[in-house]
């Protein structure tokens, strides 16, 4: 049974402002607007009224009108923390991200002590966006400070050292997460790891082997580490098998790619790696098989066509 909610029997702003607000936690938008809008014909410059009408336009995604009536709401109470950090959403939104920081930046200013880790990556988002690198990473940094156990924060910082092929600084910055809770990483973290160990590799002398073993063996436990937070990563499994590949660990490979298919049998990576495998030791048919697969899930797939069509003109 929903229950009731009686209008207002005193006509003032902040108590159309208290009825649109029950309306808009009870998911009824049209009447919480209808009371804002009410709010705002006894005073146009009431800003909370403007602030939540932005919010429910940008829960719509209504971005410019979110962007005009978080404006007005600015206009009239510059300290509105609300307003402050719709319009930094909004303008993140659109994508421009210099008004966005403007806004994030104005949101911590006055309000430092209720500016959440959330915002800090926030506003870091957007200074990476203009290439401000070390003042993003500065406020990523803010963030963990804000909440140690926010593990978007730690995630944030590993991007931007994944983009510059350093996973050595992506590795400290996750044990930084598991030294203050060993649960806070998640398989995908680790997954994202084991490969950029990979990627480390392309950017070695080729004849350096010793490295390149090192770093396929720091792989191989970020990947088995996934496994074990999530065994049903699929996606950690595939990338195992890749790993086991370049050391010619064949029949380890075999088995984490028919793992991964396993787990997810529409994840048309596996199928395709394993297709090659298989044929590199001679069993054609299931190669067919396995190419077979990839391209039903993978239709325009044109390395697995080559293949397939190769293996087919052979076998005929």
């Amino acid at each position: 049974m929903t229950d009731v909610i009686h209008p207002p029997t005193v006509e003032s702003p902040e108590t159309y402002l208290q009825f649109g607000d029950r309306y808009r936690n009870s998911g009824n938008m049209p009447l919480a607007l209808k009371h804002y809008q009410r709010a705002l014909a006894i005073n146009s410059e009431f800003a909370p009224a403007h602030e939540r009408i932005g919010t429910i336009q940008q829960q719509q995604g209504n971005a410019i009108e979110a962007i005009a009536s978080f404006s007005q709401a600015v206009q009239f109470d510059p300290k509105s923390l609300e307003a402050q950090l719709g319009l930094g959403n909004a303008y993140q939104q659109m994508g421009w991200a210099e008004l966005a920081i403007t806004h994030f930046q104005k949101a911590l200013e006055f309000h430092p002590d209720r500016f959440l880790a959330e915002y800090h990556c926030k506003l870091g988002d957007s200074l990476k966006d203009r290439g401000k690198i070390t003042e993003a990473l500065a406020s990523y940094e803010r963030a963990i400070a804000t909440n140690p156990n926010y593990l978007d924060g730690y995630r944030a910082i590993s991007k931007v050292y994944l983009q510059k092929n350093d996973p050595e600084a992506v590795n400290a910055i996750y044990e930084r997460a598991e030294n203050y809770n060993s649960e806070l990483l998640q398989a995908t973290d680790c997954n994202t790891l084991g490969i950029a160990w990979l990627q480390k590799i392309n950017s070695i002398d080729s004849e350096d082997r010793s490295t390149k073993e090192d770093l396929e063996s720091k792989a191989i436990a970020c990947f088995e580490r996934a496994i074990q937070i999530d065994p049903a990563c699929a996606d950690a499994h595939c990338n195992l098998g890749n790993t086991f590949i370049r050391k010619d660990q064949i029949k380890d490979a075999i088995l984490a790619y028919k793992e991964a298919i396993d787990i997810d049998p529409n994840f048309a990576q596996p199928y395709f790696n394993l297709g090659i495998v298989l044929n590199n030791i001679g069993k054609i048919d299931e190669a067919i098989a396995c190419f077979q697969s990839a391209i039903e899930l993978v239709p325009d797939w044109v390395e697995a066509h080559q293949y397939l069509g190769s293996l087919l003109s052979r076998d005929s």
